[in-house]
């Protein structure tokens, strides 16, 4: 099984590229939809987090409120939060070994969660910085700083783009992100003596 580590900036695109994917019946495996749905389902985590930020109930929301202000309280969050996402990914990427020739990661924190590994093949979605904020700003109703704060949290996208197999420019027209996506898919579908 290839092991395909999708990533790049918020806003960048991925769930395009990720969609893409699906439309080949290829499974994702979604950090950001693990994350969500740990938060609901395991007491153990989300008591963790109360208890780490002196919280009583919060929404997702909120708790981004509070670590997107702060880089210091985002790296708690992370600490706390990975190690659960990383135990769901190993159980899941276990059990589709034995029945998927391919499985996307979606990761958007992978080169900092330090989950390379996991990956046969990383694919970086970019995008133009000017896009990126106009993106965030419409998708999540943030203010330019907001938008700012986020995108500054995380690793830079010309960064992961620099360390990743392969990059898809998301700055275009759609037709352009799949000209891309099809192009390294092929490759990628060729070189499938990585295992």
């Amino acid at each position: 099984m290839i092991r395909i580590g999708l990533t790049g900036g918020i806003a960048s695109g991925k769930s395009l590229v990720s969609s893409y994917f699906e439309e080949q019946d290829i499974v994702i495996l979604d950090a950001d939809k693990i994350y969500k749905n740990l938060l609901k389902t395991n007491k153990i985590l989300y008591n963790e987090i109360k208890k780490t930020f002196q919280l009583e109930d919060f929404t997702l929301k909120q708790l981004g409120e509070i670590v997107f202000n702060d880089q210091k309280k985002l790296k708690t969050l992370n600490r706390i939060a990975h190690p659960y996402v990383i135990r769901v990914f190993t159980e899941q990427l276990k059990k589709l070994a034995k029945t998927e020739d391919f499985v996307v990661l979606d990761i958007p924190l992978l080169f900092e969660a330090k989950m390379e590994d996991f990956c046969d093949v990383i694919i970086c979605v970019y995008v133009d910085e000017i896009i990126q904020i106009e993106r965030l700003i419409k998708r999540n109703n943030l203010s330019e700083e907001e938008a700012l704060k986020r995108i500054s949290s995380q690793m830079p996208l010309s960064e992961k783009c620099k360390i990743s197999d392969y990059v898809i420019d998301n700055s275009k027209e759609r037709e352009y992100t799949l000209e891309q996506f099809n192009e390294i898919f092929k490759k990628i579908k060729e070189n499938k003596n990585v295992t």
